[in-house]
């Protein structure tokens, strides 16, 4: 499903155009997976309605992407959202809590996103994270390198222990993969990926873009782990912001999306 929504970017916009670039660079991608050793497509992939973005505002977008997903999710299905910038995530998960019951989230992002509000908005892009938080889900976060006083209380209060940037580059990757494994409470996991988790030399197309994330193979292998030890039910994949005649950035996010099509899908 596709959201171009950009309303509340706080730093360079143009977050609206990532899901169609997606797509587009889609009809690039290899649909052999070597890794796999098979076609991740195989099992079936539907391209639900675009939405249109909204003028009501976030809070709008953001229900119109949960009646969007509210059928697919009861019926069971791996439910991808294509963003946009990040607020769409809540809409997704809303419906995914509502449909499959209570859900363990990881956040692979930049940014903890753990703002009540932010530039008068509850429904920000800061600020997803804190609404999801107050939907009863439990939130693990990975490859954060940037945040404020209002998030560090509120990691405080919640309990929350995120996997800094720095971390990463410190840690072997089987260490820090097996911490977020045993860090879920729930066997059913919803994926939240901001492009910007990912160091940006592999990912540069994002608003907000900050030195020192995963790499490619990390977050693979983080990914990996992760479907093959829970249950996924859906995914989004956010903050692509297309750069003009560079190819690089909506191509490794179609790649990406694919990717977790076949380690997710059982």
């Amino acid at each position: 499903m596709r959201a171009p929504y950009d309303g509340t970017t706080s730093y360079a916009a143009g977050t609206r155009n990532g899901p169609a670039a997606i797509l587009a660079a889609s009809t690039q991608v290899e649909l052999f997976d070597h890794e796999l050793g098979r076609e991740p497509c195989s099992v079936g992939v539907t391209t639900l309605p675009s939405l249109l973005p909204s003028a009501a505002g976030a809070e709008a977008m953001v229900d119109a992407v949960e009646e969007l997903c509210a059928r697919p999710f009861a019926d069971g299905k791996l439910v991808a959202t294509l963003g946009g910038e990040h607020s769409i995530a809540l809409g997704a998960v809303r419906a995914a809590v509502k449909a499959r019951g209570p859900l363990s989230v990881l956040q692979i992002d930049a940014h903890l996103d753990l703002r009540d509000r932010y530039e008068g908005s509850r429904f920000s892009h800061a600020c997803v994270a804190r609404r999801l938080l107050e939907l009863g889900c439990d939130l693990v976060q990975v490859g954060v390198r940037t945040a404020c006083p209002e998030e560090l209380e509120a990691i405080r209060a919640h309990g929350l222990r995120p996997i800094w940037g720095h971390e990463l580059a410190a840690t072997p990757d089987a260490t820090w993969i097996a911490r977020v494994l045993a860090s879920f409470k729930r066997e059913r996991v919803y994926v939240t990926l901001d492009v910007d988790g990912l160091d940006p030399s592999v990912i540069p197309g994002t608003g907000t873009p900050v030195p020192g994330g995963l790499g490619w193979y990390q977050t693979l292998a983080l990914l990996r782990a992760v479907g093959a030890e829970h249950e996924v039910v859906g995914f989004d994949l956010c903050e692509l912001s297309p750069i003009p005649g560079q190819h690089a950035s909506e191509f490794a996010a179609a790649l990406l999306a694919y990717k977790m099509i076949g380690y997710f899908v059982r």
